[in-house]
């Protein structure tokens, strides 16, 4: 029964020792630069705007139109708070949005390979 709680309160302390009690590293995200998205002219205003409340892959993963990129700086306006831009400021961001990332086309069903075209 000694050697039994000897052998609990050793591997007690073991456990609890700094050794045995490391975390693994936090997750730290890669830095984002504008250069990792498409060149076109108003690119790293676009993207120091958009950064300032998320990461930029979000808005590289959209592909809308023009009007489409206008209403969502809209919403987020209305629905996030986010600072209202205007003028000459938006005119450019929305350039850059919708150069970079176009509205894409919808497929439309499922297309035979081997069809002729």
């Amino acid at each position: 029964m000694r050697k039994l709680i000897l052998a609990l309160l050793m591997g007690s302390a073991l456990a609890a020792s700094p050794a045995h009690a490391q975390q693994q590293p936090a997750f730290e995200p890669r830095d984002e630069t504008p250069e990792m998205y498409p060149d076109a002219p108003n690119r790293e205003d676009t993207f120091y705007f958009c950064i300032a409340c998320h990461s930029f892959k979000i808005v590289a993963q959209q592909g809308l139109s023009r009007q489409r990129w206008d209403e969502v700086l809209s919403w987020m306006t209305e629905r996030h708070k986010m600072p209202d831009v205007q003028g000459e400021d938006r005119e450019k961001i929305l350039d850059y949005l919708s150069t970079a990332f176009p509205e894409r086309q919808q497929q439309r069903g499922w297309k035979n390979p081997f069809a002729p075209q």
